[in-house]
């Protein structure tokens, strides 16, 4: 394992960026590369987050991807709420990949992060025009609130969805044995 820092500089701290293997850097670089270039793809339906907000997720291992044929499929940005809730940040996945179980793969991913941190639920927030409500509900998420913020760039609401995370002992069942 190599010890590196980052050449970012995030206020007064240097963030350590510390990998395994040969060429580590590369793949740190090639993650946040593809985060970003995705992101801007998308940039309409996904909001403003500078890049060093990118890296530091990236850092924090506070990000989900998957893959296909080996090359990157999506990417989730998430990081802890309020309370006992993991808020979800950013959820992509590459415009011709969709349809295909990436995005659902990619929030099991999370929920199994959050299980393992002791999160009861996740929440996020997704502006009332966008297609992704529609797969938010048909996951299981319950639009707890709407707020009328109505901007001059938007001028659309936006939805805040909640998932109540199931304990693992939820997913097992006696079938007539011990």
């Amino acid at each position: 394992m190599i010890d590196i820092y980052t050449p970012l500089n995030f206020g007064t701290a240097r963030l350590p960026l510390i990998l395994q293997g040969q060429g580590a850097g590369m793949e740190h670089n090639s993650t946040l590369d593809y985060v970003v270039n995705l992101h801007k793809k998308n940039t309409d339906a996904l909001g403003f987050i500078p890049y060093p907000t990118v890296e530091k997720f990236i850092l924090n291992d506070q990000i989900c991807m998957t893959n296909e044929g080996g090359l990157n499929a999506s990417f989730c940005l998430f990081g802890s709420g309020k309370g006992s809730s993991l808020k979800i940040y950013q959820h992509c996945v590459e415009q011709d990949l969709r349809m295909l179980d990436h995005g659902k793969r990619l929030f099991n991913l999370v929920t199994d992060k959050a299980r393992e941190k002791g999160y009861d639920n996740i929440q996020l927030r997704c502006r009332e025009n966008l297609e992704a409500n529609k797969f938010w509900k048909a996951l299981g998420f319950k639009n707890f609130y709407f707020e009328k913020k109505i901007t001059k760039r938007t001028n659309k609401g936006i939805n805040h969805w909640c998932f109540k995370i199931k304990s693992p002992q939820q997913y097992f069942f006696n079938w007539g044995g011990h």
